[in-house]
């Protein structure tokens, strides 16, 4: 969808295609060059909150096609660059979904099939797990508890020993033995706690969601809470006016530290855990991605 803004639209484009040499790489003179560039472009900040997690993502918008680096182009024409955007955000919005709905207190599950119980398609497949989810909301309602709150991730990998499985994401209010028996389709399975550190469920997430060898394709509850997303292009400095972000951009490409102290400037609530710096030569233009998590409050 395309984004209007004082009578401005602007191009949706896969960003992180076009983004996707790292600063460090680049020398310090040629990064000069490129901020005395001053390509026609707005930059936008996008800032995700999902649990305790704030990501932050500050990027270029194009009005014109033609100023967008061919790679990252969508076109109507263009099938195999939507779909690779799509799957990249489909993958971003599980990570999401998990990191704002579940804490140490809930499980992940590995569910696999015994010999001769394997699907025929990935159909199939779904609708396996789709009784599974009964069966588990049935033992769920004889004990006086809700529905469950759950993710889960079919894959298909071929070429791997164990060819298809699910990864499951729950809420731990069922016993964790009973969560595996009520799995009629195989006996080796995993049933786990979930465990944050300070990227919290990150890292799980990205090894649930990560771009598999064959099919894979994700469900969810429909209870779970939406994280929030603003998108702005402008923010306060310290003396409390507004300034767009493209004058904040040079400060966080020629200096990491300075970047660093922004982010805990605009968000004094939260830990900053890390940051990216991108750019490519195309047009000169600068991504910015950074990553924090929220302040916990000392009893």
């Amino acid at each position: 969808m395309t984004r209007k803004k004082r009578g401005m639209t602007y191009i949706p484009y896969d960003y992180e295609k076009a983004f996707n040499q790292q600063i460090e790489t680049l020398h310090e003179y040629f990064i000069e060059q490129m901020l005395k560039l001053r390509f026609k472009a707005v930059y936008a900040c996008k800032e995700v909150r999902s649990g305790e997690q704030l990501e932050i993502e500050i990027y270029p918008e194009f009005s014109k096609l033609s100023d967008i680096p061919e790679g990252a182009r969508l076109k109507k024409d263009n099938s195999k660059a939507q779909k690779s955007l799509n799957d990249k955000n489909a993958r971003k919005y599980v990570n999401r979904l998990i990191e704002h709905n579940f804490t140490d207190r809930d499980i992940w599950i590995t569910l696999t099939y015994g010999k001769g119980q394997e699907p025929a398609d990935m159909d199939e497949a779904i609708k396996n797990m789709q009784n599974y989810i009964r069966r588990i909301n049935y033992q769920r309602k004889k004990r006086g508890l809700t529905n469950a709150k759950y993710v889960y991730v079919t894959e298909f990998s071929p070429e791997e020993k164990i060819r298809w499985h699910h990864h499951l994401v729950m809420d731990g209010m069922l016993d964790m033995d009973l969560v595996e028996k009520t799995w009629k389709k195989g006996h080796r399975n995993e049933t786990r706690r979930l465990e944050k550190d300070e990227y919290g469920l990150t890292g799980l997430a990205n090894y649930i969601t990560k771009e598999p060898r064959g099919k894979k394709r994700w469900n969810s509850s429909t209870n779970l809470k939406q994280f929030r997303v603003r998108k702005i292009h402008s923010k306060k400095d310290q003396s409390g006016k507004y300034k767009k972000m493209e004058s904040y951009v040079k400060g966080m490409v020629k200096d990491r530290s300075y970047l660093e102290w922004q982010m805990k400037e605009w968000f004094p609530k939260y830990v900053f855990t890390e940051s990216q710096v991108y750019y490519n030569d195309f047009n000169g233009m600068f991504y910015i991605r950074a990553r924090m998590r929220k302040r916990r409050e000392i009893p």
